[in-house]
């Protein structure tokens, strides 16, 4: 029976892990930046980035003349968007239609975010992934007069942070520790589909990378999660999982 559960436990890990992955990859087809898609699978694969997607300033699509790579994301996105990461607004992009679709905004916070931060991209995507997802679940559950999930990204001289927050109910002083582990969650899990993955995983990431998570308050009311990843994790971050 453990062994079975612990296989559950793995399956619904990955679960969580492709729909996270395939967001962004839609997300980064979507913004035509193609070159920096097949860069993403050869970081997920573990295989060479291809020679022709190496030198910055390369994105186009096939048929076209090479072009340099959009340093703008292409409308509706929000301005704020066009100079950070490419995986941040793919990711965001990805995300936005199915939030909207449970009538929540997912917005970028305003505060610059880092072009090339010092986080493998696959990490990056899995807790910005997880944690936008759960907080999409507390807004669209519990919606104030207009719901949203703010998330944010940001460089310090040692350290790249992440944050998401959500104007939903928040999440009670007492019940902050038990979150992150795997299995506790307050929803019903769907069928071939575990729940209390999520938080979980960016935990697991945040250990690697000698990092941390903190959950608290969100100033206005609802909740805020916020991971510390160095730039010089005491253990290499590793190949993606």
């Amino acid at each position: 029976m453990k062994n079975q559960q612990k296989l559950a436990g793995t399956s619904s890990a990955r679960d969580h892990e492709l729909a996270n992955y395939l967001h962004t990859l839609a997300g980064l087809l979507d913004l035509e930046m193609y070159a920096r898609a097949r860069q993403f699978v050869a970081e997920l694969s573990g295989d060479p980035v291809p020679e022709r997607d190496r030198a910055p300033g390369r994105d186009h699509a096939p048929g076209r003349d090479p072009a340099p790579e959009r340093d703008h994301v292409p409308e509706p996105h929000p301005p704020q968007e066009r100079r950070s990461e490419p995986l941040l607004h793919a990711l965001l992009a990805g995300k936005r239609a199915a939030a909207a679709e449970r009538g929540v905004t997912l917005r970028l916070a305003d505060r610059p975010a880092p072009s090339r931060p010092a986080v493998a991209s696959y990490d990056l995507v899995t807790v910005l992934g997880n944690l936008i997802d759960n907080a999409v679940d507390a807004a669209a559950a519990h919606p104030p007069a207009k719901p949203f999930v703010e998330v944010g990204m940001w460089a310090e001289p040692d350290a790249t942070v992440l944050s998401v927050a959500d104007n939903g109910p928040g999440v009670p002083t007492a019940l902050r520790a038990a979150v992150f582990r795997e299995g506790w969650s307050t929803k019903k899990a769907p069928p071939h589909r575990g729940r209390g993955i999520g938080l979980t995983l960016v935990r697991g990431v945040a250990r690697r990378y000698g990092g941390s998570v903190r959950l608290g308050e969100r100033p206005g009311g609802g909740a805020v999660v916020t991971v510390r990843l160095p730039r010089n994790p005491p253990v290499a971050a590793g190949a993606a999982p």
